[in-house]
């Protein structure tokens, strides 16, 4: 889960690990979902293994990026997760890929997966210092027993 205000607006992003992302606009007052919201789709996995979680959106110039891991965490160097993104012109969507696929529809550009000795990178936050952009995420070292461990890079 994850709320972002964006357009004066507050928003809360949320979906369980098998069944998609979701949004919807939170009263600001309350906290709660305003009444008769409709519930915004932002991305599912139409393929096996149905996995996506930890939404994230980030507001940066004219466009929300959203931002997911997919696939399997939290079994050492078995791990599968990776970090996938979609870009759109409203905090709502819909979030497409560099080719055009919303993110419902099995779309999301790879931003990092497994490589070397990082094994199942996900589980990320995207925050802003001095001016850069960065990603923080979690992996685990292949070439430490599978010892988890914190990643952290410069998005460009």
């Amino acid at each position: 889960m994850a709320v972002v205000q964006a357009d004066g607006r507050l928003w809360m992003t949320f979906g369980p690990y098998w069944t998609g992302i979701r949004m919807v606009e939170l009263d600001p007052g309350t906290g709660k979902a305003v009444e008769d919201a409709p519930v915004h789709h932002l991305a599912t996995r139409p393929d096996e293994p149905y996995a996506v979680e930890g939404p994230e959106i980030v507001e940066h110039g004219r466009h929300s990026y959203r931002f997911a891991s997919y696939d399997a965490c939290c079994a050492g160097v078995n791990s599968t997760y990776k970090i996938k993104a979609g870009r759109s012109a409203s905090v709502t969507g819909p979030y497409v890929d560099g080719d055009g696929t919303p993110m419902p529809e099995g779309g999301g550009d790879l931003l990092l997966a497994g490589h070397g000795e990082y094994v199942g990178t996900g589980g990320r936050s995207v925050f802003k210092d001095r001016g850069s952009d960065w990603l923080a995420y979690h992996y685990y070292d292949a070439e430490d027993e599978g010892t988890p461990k914190i990643g952290l890079n410069r998005l460009k």
